[in-house]
C-alpha cells in the first residue's frame, strides 16, 4: 500500500484545512434574495512526479469526511490518457484506491442517480472535459448530453446539477481538474452552472478563465490572499525525495542522425551494467522525438509513402531501421506512437509497431513495455514512464519540437528512490542540432524551465563539439552505514500526554462548533460591490477526535504514531471542526509529535550500507585530488573546494557527496525535508565521518543535536560520526565573533553545544580525522 510522502501530507492537509476554514465562512454573491455561495478555490501548483494525482486524492478524502452528506466528486482531464491513469490508480484495486478512504469511482458515462441517492460514501466519476464541452448540449452528440435509458428522462447533466439524496438533499460537488492550465472558458461556464462547493485545480500557473478569475476575485475581496488561493510544492523537496532525476545531462549533436543515435546507446548500455552491478532493478529506456510525414533531410518535403519501405525517409522510420538494422534492437522493443502515412499498396512491414490511432491506441501502447519509443509530441501529456532515462531530440531542419515539454515525461525517477551511480539519478538528452547557435537557444530554454521550476536539478550541458560527460568509477568499494529512527525512549512520554486527554463525550458546548460568512453583494449592471458584512451561520459539519488527531500527526510527523495509540474510546467522540474541541485535539497531537521529536534518537545501522557508486563529469571541469575515492570533482564552490583540499591533505579516503541524491540520514524535525546530505565523507581506520560545511543553523534545533549524537554499534563496525565545520568564529550561543579561521561543532558531556575554534581550515580537518597537517 503506497503511503504518502511527508511533503504530500502537509499539502493535502493545507488544501483540505483551508476547505474546512471556508466551511461556514462562504463568500456570498449576488443580491440579498438570491444569494450564491462563491465555491471554495485551491490551485496545486507542484513539478511533474510530484506526485499531483496522490496529493489530490488525499485532499478529497480529508474534505469529504466531516461532510455531513457524502459529496460527489467530478474529476477532470483534458486529455483521455491524463484521466485513463488517473482513474486506473484510484478505482477499486488501483495502487492509490486507499487514498479516497471507501468512495466509489465510476467513469460519468456511468452516472446512475439511483447511485447518487442512497450513496452514504463519497463518489467520484471521471471524464474528459471533452465528454461535456460543446455549447449546445442537447443538441450534440456526447453520450453526457444524451437522455439516459431511465424513466427520468434528464441527461446525465441535468442528473448531475440534481445530485440529491435519499432526503432530497443536494449532496456537495468538488471539481477536481488535472492538467488545469487547459481549462477553457467554455469549461468555467458549464461548471460554475452545476454550482460546485470547490475547485481543486492541478497546475503549475494561475493563468486562469475570465470567469474562474471572476469567482476568485470574490474571494480576494473576502480577505483571501494569493498564498491562501495556491497550495505549492517545493521542488527541492520533491528532488531530495527521489521522485525525480536529481540531474539533466544535455549533449548537443551536429552531426548525423546514426552518430548522435549511436552515443545515446553506448550510454544506455553503461547504464544497464550499472544499474546490473549495484542490484538497481530498473532496466533503462529511451525515448526519440522527430517530426513524422516529412524528409529526413528536408523538412519542408512529405515523404511518400506510395514507395518501397526501404525507400522511405520519414524520420520515424529512419531511425527504427538504424535500430533494427544497425543497432541489434529487437523489432519487438520498438513503437513508433505517430500518426505515420501509410499506403495500403506498400505496408510497413509485420515487425514495425505502429500506434497511429492517437488516445484509442494508448491502452495498448501503454501495456507493451516498449523499451524504445519513436514519437511526436502527441505523445506527450500524460504518459511518462519512470524507467526513461534518454531521450534523443531532432532539433534539426528548423524542429518546432520544444524541449521544455519533453522534460517532465523524463523526470519521474523509478523506484522513488535516487541510486548510488549517479547515471540513474540523471536525465539524458541527446539533441541533435544543424547549427551551434540552435544548440545555445535550446541550453537558454531548458536553464530558464529548470531555473523557474527546480532549480535544484543539477543541469550539466556540453555543446556541439565538446568533451561530453563521462562516468568517473570509485577507485575501490566504500560504504557509509546508514541509520535509523529509535523511538523507544519516546514511548512513556506520548502515552503520559495521551492518558491526559480530554473526554468530550457530554460536552456538547465543547464540540459544537460555529461558523460565520460574509456576504458579497452586487446589483444587476453595477460594477462595485457592497455589504462586506460577517454573519453567523450553521454549525460546522463534525468528525470524530481519532480522525482530528491522525490528521495532524500525519501532516506534522507521521512516523509519531507508531507510539501514539488510538484504540481508547475518548478517541470516538464526535466534534465539530472549528469547535474548542478540535482545536485542542489538534493541540494535543502537536504535543505528541513535539515530544516524539526530542526523545527519539538516530542509531547506526548495520545491514544494507550505502555503497558509493559511480558519478558524472565533464572532464574539463574536474579538479583532481590525491585521496579522493574518484580522480576528482567538479562544481566546487570556494568553500568546498577548501575543505576538500584540506581533506585531501590527511591522507585518508574521502569523497563529495552529491546533494539530495547521495548518502543521506533522517532529520528529526518537523518540516517537509526529510533528509540530511553531508557534502563530504572520510574514512579513517575506526570511524566513518561525514563533514558538513552549512551555516549553523541546522545546529540551532533538535535535528542538530540528533545528527551530533548517531548511536554506534558495539559489534566492532566502524563507528559513524557526523560533523560540521563552519568558517569563522563563533560561540556555543551561535553567535559570530569573528570572520577568522573556522568553528569545529560538538557536544559537551551535559548535552550542550560545543564550539571550537581554530585557525584553519587544515588544522580543523586535520583534528577531525585524528591526523597532524601535512603540506
Amino acid at each position: 500500500m503506497i503511503e504518502l510522502f511527508q511533503f504530500q501530507r502537509r499539502a493535502s492537509t493545507q488544501m483540505a484545512d483551508r476547505f474546512l476554514e471556508y466551511q461556514g465562512n462562504e463568500v456570498l454573491k449576488g443580491t440579498k434574495n438570491n444569494p450564491q455561495s462563491v465555491p471554495f478555490f485551491q490551485s496545486l501548483a507542484a513539478l511533474t512526479g510530484a506526485g499531483k494525482t496522490v496529493i489530490l486524492a488525499d485532499a478529497v478524502r480529508q474534505m469529504a469526511a466531516p461532510m455531513s452528506v457524502a459529496p460527489v466528486i467530478l474529476w477532470l482531464s483534458k486529455g483521455r490518457v491524463v484521466v485513463e491513469q488517473s482513474y486506473a490508480n484510484v478505482s477499486n484495486g488501483g495502487k492509490y484506491n486507499h487514498l479516497l478512504g471507501g468512495a466509489t469511482v465510476r467513469l460519468l458515462s456511468e452516472y446512475d442517480p439511483s447511485d447518487v441517492e442512497v450513496a452514504d460514501k463519497p463518489l467520484v466519476f471521471f471524464a474528459t472535459v471533452g465528454t461535456f464541452n460543446q455549447k449546445d448540449m442537447e443538441g450534440g452528440n456526447r453520450n453526457i448530453f444524451k437522455a439516459d435509458i431511465d424513466t427520468t428522462g434528464t441527461s446525465t447533466w441535468d442528473a448531475l446539477a440534481k445530485r440529491t439524496d435519499a432526503a432530497g438533499i443536494r449532496r456537495p460537488l468538488f471539481v477536481v481538474y488535472d492538467e488545469a492550465q487547459n481549462l477553457s472558458e467554455q469549461q468555467t461556464d458549464l461548471l460554475l452552472r452545476q454550482q460546485p462547493d470547490a475547485f481543486l485545480l492541478a497546475s503549475a500557473t494561475m493563468r486562469l478563465p475570465q470567469l474562474m478569475v471572476q469567482e476568485i476575485e470574490h474571494l480576494r475581496r473576502s480577505g483571501r490572499s494569493d498564498e491562501w488561493l495556491v497550495t505549492s510544492v517545493q521542488s527541492s523537496t520533491v528532488v531530495s525525495q527521489g521522485l525525480v532525476k536529481s540531474t539533466l545531462s544535455l549533449a548537443g549533436y551536429k552531426s548525423p542522425m546514426e552518430e548522435t543515435v549511436s552515443a545515446m546507446l553506448a550510454d544506455m548500455k553503461e547504464a544497464e551494467r550499472d544499474a546490473a552491478e549495484y542490484g538497481v532493478d530498473t532496466l533503462p529506456k529511451a525515448i526519440y522525438v522527430c517530426k513524422t510525414n516529412v524528409l529526413a533531410d528536408d523538412a519542408f518535403r512529405k515523404d511518400n509513402p506510395q514507395q518501397p519501405f526501404g525507400q522511405r525517409q520519414a524520420p520515424p522510420i529512419l531511425i527504427w531501421r538504424y535500430l533494427t538494422e544497425q543497432c541489434g534492437v529487437d523489432p519487438s522493443d520498438v513503437a513508433v506512437y505517430s500518426n505515420l502515412d501509410v499506403h495500403k499498396n506498400y505496408p510497413l512491414p509485420p515487425e514495425f509497431i505502429l500506434f497511429g490511432g492517437g488516445e484509442k491506441d494508448y491502452t495498448e501502447f501503454a501495456a507493451g513495455g516498449y523499451r524504445h519509443v519513436i514519437f511526436n509530441l502527441t505523445l506527450q501529456e500524460g504518459w511518462d514512464d519512470p524507467d526513461v532515462y534518454f531521450a534523443y531530440i531532432d532539433k534539426s531542419m528548423e524542429s518546432t519540437v520544444q524541449i521544455t515539454q519533453v522534460i517532465g515525461r523524463v523526470l519521474r525517477q523509478p523506484g522513488a528512490t535516487h541510486y548510488a551511480p549517479e547515471r540513474l539519478n540523471t536525465a539524458h538528452f541527446y539533441v541533435r542540432v544543424d547549427r551551434n547557435e540552435t544548440f545555445s537557444d535550446v541550453l537558454s530554454e531548458v536553464a530558464s524551465r529548470l531555473g523557474q521550476d527546480a532549480p535544484e536539478i543539477r543541469l550539466i550541458a556540453a555543446a556541439p563539439g565538446s568533451s561530453k560527460p563521462r562516468e568517473l568509477k570509485p577507485k575501490f568499494r566504500r560504504e557509509i552505514p546508514r541509520t535509523a529512527l529509535n523511538s523507544q525512549d519516546a514511548v512513556l512520554p506520548v502515552e503520559t500526554l495521551l492518558a491526559g486527554m480530554l473526554d468530550y463525550s457530554d460536552s456538547i458546548k465543547n464540540t459544537a462548533g460555529i461558523g460565520s460568512r460574509r456576504v458579497v453583494q452586487q446589483a444587476v449592471g453595477a460594477a462595485a460591490q457592497t455589504g462586506n458584512d460577517w454573519e453567523d451561520y450553521e454549525e460546522s459539519n463534525k468528525v470524530s477526535a481519532r480522525w482530528v488527531f491522525h490528521r495532524e500527526v500525519l501532516r506534522l510527523f507521521p512516523r509519531a504514531l507508531d507510539v501514539a495509540s488510538t484504540a481508547d474510546e475518548r478517541f470516538d467522540v464526535q466534534i465539530g471542526v472549528g469547535s474548542k474541541a478540535f482545536q485542542q485535539v489538534k493541540d494535543l497531537a502537536r504535543r505528541v509529535v513535539q515530544a516524539y521529536v526530542e526523545n527519539v534518537y538516530l542509531v547506526q545501522r548495520k545491514p544494507n550500507p550505502f555503497t558509493v557508486g559511480p558519478i558524472l563529469v565533464r572532464d574539463g571541469e574536474i579538479e583532481r585530488f590525491t585521496n579522493a575515492l574518484h580522480i576528482g570533482y567538479e562544481d566546487l564552490n570556494d568553500l568546498e573546494r577548501a575543505y576538500a583540499r584540506s581533506l585531501d591533505k590527511t591522507g585518508h579516503t574521502w569523497f563529495r557527496n552529491p546533494p539530495r541524491s547521495g548518502y543521506g540520514i533522517p532529520l528529526v524535525s518537523v518540516g517537509d525535508t526529510s533528509n540530511f546530505y553531508p557534502d563530504f565523507v572520510v574514512w579513517t581506520d575506526a570511524k566513518v565521518i561525514c563533514v558538513d560545511t552549512k551555516a549553523p543553523h541546522i545546529l540551532q534545533g533538535e535535528a542538530g543535536r540528533k545528527l551530533l549524537t548517531v548511536q554506534s554499534r558495539t559489534d566492532g563496525t566502524a563507528s559513524l560520526q557526523i560533523s560540521f565545520v563552519t568558517p569563522g568564529e563563533f560561540n556555543s550561543t551561535f553567535e559570530k565573533l569573528s570572520n577568522d579561521g573556522c568553528t569545529l561543532w560538538g557536544l559537551k558531556s551535559d548535552g550542550r553545544k560545543r564550539a571550537q575554534h581554530f585557525a584553519s581550515i587544515d588544522l580543523a580537518v586535520a583534528h577531525l580525522v585524528g591526523s597532524s597537517v601535512t603540506k
